[in-house]
């Protein structure tokens, strides 16, 4: 079911709140980073369903090319900035012409269950899917108290991720130290793409700046946190991208 944020309210809508420091947050003990959702950054491309008005997940003002984000539907337009908190390169188990979510694994388990290994089409002995992701946690610039977002990039995303990678490792600060991934704000383009098959939408990856002391601070708070927090990779299901894309 779908979350109403609903309407915001003015600040001083909210003056009755003042004077209740003592107001306790009993009964919502367990809410903690493992038990709450984390979104994917997602681009829309020709068939996503976000796209067609007749569709539940429908997003008003969506186009081919404009990222959004699962969990609010807040469209971030054709390109965003983020700071990478993590990166992960798993393997995405799914029922036979992505005919469900099954499981995720890493490398070396994925390698081990692959029956077939053709190139970007493994499989494993009961015939479902092998699919190689390359995940990224990221903080939106400017959306950082958000927390943290999963952007995850497969089939041909994975040459951007790849050079994205590269960049992130081999960057040096004007102090001459080479700077920690997490140290830098980057920006993440939608650009179009073309061949024969078809049409559609792929990411590139460029160095914005490094990030500031208040940015700094964040990232290192939920880069602490990130041990406890869950993907649902499940949430990769729903039909977003069409045949030629990542």
């Amino acid at each position: 079911m779908a979350i109403d944020l609903g309407k915001k309210a003015n600040p001083e809508d909210l003056e009755f709140l003042n004077g209740h420091a003592n107001d306790t947050l009993e009964g919502f003990e367990q809410i903690r980073t493992d038990t709450m959702a984390i979104p994917f950054i997602r681009l829309l491309q020709t068939l996503s369903p976000q796209l067609d008005k007749t569709e539940a997940s429908h997003i008003p003002g969506a186009e081919k090319g404009m990222w959004f984000n699962t969990l609010t539907k807040e469209l971030y337009g054709e390109e965003f900035k983020c700071i990478v908190l993590k990166f992960e390169r798993i393997y995405i188990e799914w029922k036979p012409n992505r005919g469900g979510f099954v499981s995720y694994h890493s490398v070396e388990n994925a390698e081990q269950i692959a029956v077939d290994r053709t190139f970007g089409k493994w499989k494993t002995l009961d015939g479902n899917d092998l699919q190689e992701n390359y995940v990224y946690m990221i903080l939106i610039a400017g959306h950082e108290k958000e927390g943290p977002c999963v952007l995850s990039l497969s089939s041909s995303g994975i040459k951007a991720a790849k050079e994205w990678n590269r960049l992130m490792m081999m960057n040096i600060m004007p102090n001459g130290q080479r700077a920690k991934p997490y140290y830098m704000i980057w920006n993440v383009k939608a650009v179009a793409q073309k061949n024969d098959q078809g049409s559609w939408y792929a990411p590139k990856m460029s160095f914005v700046d490094y990030i500031n002391a208040d940015q700094y601070a964040l990232a290192k708070t939920e880069r602490l946190a990130l041990p406890s927090r869950q993907v649902d990779y499940t949430q990769l299901e729903a039909k977003i991208e069409d045949e030629t894309s990542f």
